[in-house]
């Protein structure tokens, strides 16, 4: 190797890193968007005044998930001096960010330092991984446990020596997963090394001391269950245990709604994972998916008998879904946990077929090659074009968008058609970033209008004396965390037929846009009203009085 060599991998390391920290930080300057990032942030803001085991939300038990990640958001809230959109989009940002770290890591120490730079990148640039890691969710912070899990069990299988320290960091990702996801965290971390064992068996399994942590596990869940019994009584515990567990995953409609056919990630998986079509092309071949014989003792001993890290990830990735397909509730977020495993996969297998596509002295690239120029292109120039379209009219932001978006484009189409195959894939991830990039700093311009409550909440919130409640017909748990997040005050569901004596001097009125507009009758005034959406719009009304004039719209 040149002298040369080790500092130019340094200098791509940095401008990797540099270039994750920045798609971290672009498109979180927005408001909550509906419909689960105000339930997040304001479950959060509750759990910061008054800390608990059991949730709530408009002040009453919220006990759909347990209370880790509403701890962790508390604590940001608390070092930034208030509660704020930002902090509370923090978590999963830093939680992304942490997890492409050590996706990075993980791949450069088990196959090589470029696997681990593809890796990152890929994931990073995906489409469910950059828009789920700039949301208020608990599923980013599950998804950093679940890798961080992985990667320890893959360290156990992969030394000589029987580390306590992995395993212990093993079992905590385990009782984490449990504290904020609830008990298809550790299930999730479980059905993927039960894959892996079952398919490869691999030679030291042992050192995971499976009967050990499932013992740690169940008196994990007994201490939950416990906490959550000492602040609920034993309604809230069938409440956590049962309704939100058993009944999620057979009859998701009597709670969350989610429910889906079995085969739902058949279709939601590829589109998770766009643009990156080559990498999952070559890595279903079949010639990947060859078990390899372990290595000579004498010639490795330090990787004897480890096993191949693509083929784990690939493998704990597929026990994984299989879990996630058997449960009736389903969602994209869902996927998280997913991903890293399977990126890490597919950059194992990338590398290898770069290194020898890079070769090749034939001036054809080939037709996956181009199908997937075509499909970074459509990634690149989407966003500039949708807000084009969108906004009827160009403007300076769309402008410098389509500047950024189409010079990497076409430098990878020129570099394709001239046959440069080192350029070319250099330029393919270039393009990634970019496409990534434009659509996260655009998404705000195109969707904040119709996503964010905020400002008319807060409006309403100006207008009420100080600790008055806010009286809202045809409340949801979205409305709900609104009116606490931005105003700080109580939500009371009212209805319009039966208004409470006196008369609310303001009224908040939700349509959901179903063919049964609520109005509160002669008695107010309409003074403000906004749509969000197809689905959804808000309505302030006033009480006719003389001595309040009512406002203009």
């Amino acid at each position: 190797m040149s002298a040369a060599a080790p500092s130019t991998a340094r200098f791509s390391h940095t401008w990797v890193v540099l270039g994750l920290l920045l798609l971290g930080l672009l498109g979180c300057n927005r408001g909550l968007w509906t419909p689960d990032e105000p339930r997040e942030a304001e479950i959060s803001r509750e759990m910061a005044l008054a800390p608990s085991f059991i949730p709530t939300l408009n002040g009453q038990r919220f006990i759909e998930k347990p209370p880790l990640y509403y701890w962790v958001v508390a604590a940001a809230y608390r070092l930034t001096g208030a509660p704020s959109v930002l902090a509370a989009r923090a978590v999963s940002v830093a939680a992304g960010w942490a997890t492409l770290l050590l996706l990075l890591h993980w791949g450069a120490a088990a196959s090589s330092l470029r696997a681990g730079l593809i890796s990152a990148c890929l994931l990073a640039t995906s489409v469910q991984f950059m828009v789920s890691t700039h949301w208020v969710l608990i599923d980013p912070l599950l998804m950093l446990t679940t890798t961080l899990a992985a990667w320890a069990s893959w360290e156990l299988l992969a030394q000589r020596d029987d580390s306590a320290s992995r395993r212990l960091l093993l079992y905590l990702a385990l009782l984490l997963a449990l504290w904020i996801k609830g008990l298809v965290g550790p299930a999730l971390i479980i059905a993927g090394l039960a894959a892996y064992v079952l398919v490869d068996r691999p030679l030291h399994w042992r050192r995971l001391r499976p009967w050990s942590g499932l013992a740690l596990l169940g008196v994990a869940v007994g201490t939950l269950a416990l906490a959550i019994a000492s602040q609920g009584g034993a309604a809230a515990v069938w409440e956590w245990a049962y309704v939100n567990h058993v009944r999620r995953l057979v009859d998701p409609l009597a709670s969350s709604g989610h429910r889906q056919p079995l085969l739902y990630y058949v279709w939601t998986l590829p589109y998770a994972m766009l643009p990156w079509l080559l990498p999952v092309i070559e890595a279903l071949r079949r010639a990947h998916w060859r078990r390899t014989s372990p290595l000579p003792q004498a010639a490795a001993p330090q990787m004897a008998a480890a096993p191949e890290v693509g083929r784990f990830g690939a493998l704990m990735a597929g026990g994984m879904l299989l879990l996630l397909s058997l449960s009736a509730t389903k969602r994209e977020t869902y996927l998280l946990p997913v991903l890293p495993l399977l990126f890490l996969w597919l950059g194992v297998r990338t590398e290898q077929w770069w290194l020898g596509w890079r070769q090749q002295r034939a001036r054809q690239l080939g037709l996956a090659w181009w199908l997937q120029v075509a499909l970074l292109s459509v990634y690149c120039l989407l966003p500039p074009v949708a807000a084009r379209v969108f906004l009827g009219h160009f403007s300076a932001p769309i402008l410098l968008a389509f500047a950024l978006a189409a010079l990497p484009a076409a430098v990878l189409l020129w570099l394709s058609g001239a046959g440069k195959r080192s350029s070319a894939g250099l330029w393919a991830l270039i393009a990634a970033f970019a496409g990534a990039g434009v659509f996260l700093a655009l998404a705000p311009v195109l969707l904040n209008d119709t996503k964010d409550m905020g400002p008319f909440v807060q409006a309403l919130g100006q207008q009420l004396p100080p600790g008055q409640a806010v009286y809202a017909v045809n409340i949801d748990e979205t409305l709900a965390a609104e009116i606490g997040f931005y105003t700080g005050r109580q939500a009371l569901a009212v209805d319009p037929q039966s208004l409470p004596q006196p008369l609310p001097r303001w009224l908040l009125v939700q349509d959901n846009h179903e063919g049964n507009r609520p109005a509160p009758g002669p008695d107010y005034l309409l003074v403000a009203e906004r749509n969000f959406g197809p689905r959804r719009s808000l309505a302030l009304w006033q009480l006719r009085d003389r001595s309040f004039p009512p406002q203009g719209r």
